[in-house]
């Protein structure tokens, strides 16, 4: 047999293993969704070299006729940095340039540009140095130049576009790129945008190219997430599974004991902890099976060896010359006989070992209901033609047999109702008898108990058929209660589960 080294973990190495395979496994993932669509770029943009473009782009649009400005500036070099467009005026961000400065935004110095200060929603700067040297460039008043840009956060990851690193001059070292909060000549935006007055009240507006790639790096962010859970709920779903499968092992099997009364030893289990569970309850399985089986044996040697005396008795009563005294003898030691014979069907081997088959509960209780009529009683079944349930036959008969008897024993009418419910089979026996007080309706179950006061046989009985009917309806698993029934009578109702859990 192969070894495998999993199934010798305990619950606590196990929890502990999908904790730390859901933490690698998940830096993975991310790891494989950034390969496959990378952060945003970086892009370093010098701020001459921007308002060079900017002038140099100008100076095409106001070159070329209006209908073909827009294909000329896409043939610039610099189109594939930059975003050039025609627009009847300029943006909503750089409008700000015109219309003050809200809160939130901070205009540069002329020198360079820095940090806007932090405030709700998206923090603007204005490039107060490069719509200086375009209009410079330009040879055109200040109003006629605008420059603003959106400043970005410091989670590059996290950010849809390209971003674009504004330096006053290059060579820039990296380092001060990822940390240009702190820099005073470098600044890290989100877009920008520079509009330029054209001689037909229109604008050229300048900004960033930013590909095609805001929507990708948006499901990869929601993929990470969704991924992410997926694969800790998968490991935590296949843990899960393999802890209650032991447990749905173990309660079948109490299931079986309590039903049939038979052990269901349970197999080695690969869990220390279950293992050991799996063991004290199969000793506990033998040993409540070794105790009922020696009660058994002892009631039955006793029954056995009571018949030999009585026998002896019922040919001395042959003898008594006092016909009188001989029935009362012959009827004393007949009703002790009944009284072994049930105590033999109460505790007897025969009804223990009996095998579960199924049994058609309808046919059963229109059988009893036939055979109480023709001994002379009034039973009438309502219920379907057909109920299976897997029961032990003969017992099952014993028991309901004991509670038809008992009503046409003590009424005139008997109904015996049965309603196959999803779950269980329900069975109502109702009688308009005396019925039995409140007080001693726990007492008529206990053995040997006869409420009847009389030592009639054909009144009283033995005093067993009530407990024989709950040992076995208790033995199936089920239940059985003793109501008083309206105006008058007694109503037994009884509910047999249907066996729920099957055992591998």
């Amino acid at each position: 047999m192969k070894f495998r080294w999993h199934q010798r973990f305990g619950l606590v190495p196990r929890i502990a293993l999908v904790i730390l395979l859901a933490l690698p496994a998940t830096q993975i993932l991310q790891y494989l969704l950034q390969r496959l669509i990378p952060p945003p770029s970086l892009i370093v943009i010098d701020q001459r070299w921007l308002s060079e473009r900017t002038v140099e782009a100008t100076r095409v649009a106001l070159g070329t006729p209006a209908g073909r400005r827009q294909k000329a500036l896409a043939s610039l070099e610099s189109s594939s940095w930059l975003s050039f467009s025609i627009q009847p005026s300029p943006s909503p961000t750089s409008a700000l340039a015109l219309h003050g400065q809200p809160e939130g935004t901070a205009r540069l110095p002329d020198a360079q540009p820095i940090r806007a200060p932090a405030a709700p929603g998206k923090p603007t700067l204005l490039l107060t140095s490069i719509a200086r040297m375009v209009a410079q460039q330009l040879g055109v008043g200040p109003a006629q130049v605008q420059a603003t840009g959106e400043v970005s956060s410091n989670d590059i990851d996290r950010e849809l576009d390209n971003l674009v690193v504004l330096t006053a001059s290059l060579p820039v070292r990296l380092i001060d790129v990822t940390r240009s909060r702190m820099q005073p000549d470098i600044t890290m935006l989100r877009s920008f945008h520079i509009a330029v007055a054209l001689d037909d009240s229109r604008w050229l507006v300048v900004s960033q190219n930013k590909g095609e790639l805001g929507a990708v790096r948006r499901f990869r962010i929601i993929a990470t997430v969704f991924v992410a859970l997926l694969l800790i709920g998968s490991l935590s779903l296949w843990t899960a599974r393999g802890l209650l499968r032991p447990l749905t092992r173990l309660a079948a099997a109490a299931e079986r004991l309590g039903r049939e009364r038979e052990p269901t030893l349970i197999a080695e289990m690969s869990i220390p902890e279950y293992a050991s569970i799996a063991r004290t309850f199969n000793e506990t399985q033998l040993r409540l099976k070794q105790f009922v089986d020696e009660r058994t044996h002892m009631l039955a040697a006793i029954a056995h060896d009571l018949r030999t005396p009585l026998t002896r008795l019922r040919l001395f009563a042959e003898y008594v010359g006092d016909k009188t005294q001989q029935r009362q003898l012959l009827s004393d030691i007949a009703e002790m006989d009944a009284m072994i014979n049930s105590t033999l069907a109460f505790a007897g081997d025969e009804a223990k070992s009996e095998a579960h088959s199924p049994v058609d509960m309808a046919a059963l209780l229109i059988s009893l209901c036939d055979n109480a009529c023709d001994a002379g009683g009034q039973a009438v079944y309502c219920g379907p033609d057909h109920a299976q349930l897997p029961c032990q036959p003969v017992a099952m008969r014993r028991a309901l047999t004991n509670l038809v008897d008992n009503g046409c024993k003590y009424a005139q009418h008997v109904t015996v109702e049965l309603r196959d419910e999803a779950g269980a089979i329900v069975i109502a026996i109702d009688d308009d008898g005396p019925g039995i007080p409140p007080a001693q309706i726990e007492q008529a179950f206990a053995p040997f108990q006869r409420l009847e006061a009389s030592r009639n046989r054909a009144t009283g009985g033995t005093g067993l058929g009530l407990t024989i009917a709950r040992d076995v309806i208790r033995g199936h698993g089920g239940s059985i209660r003793l109501l008083q029934a309206a105006p008058h009578g007694l109503l037994a109702l009884i509910r047999l589960p249907k066996p729920g859990l099957s055992m591998d």
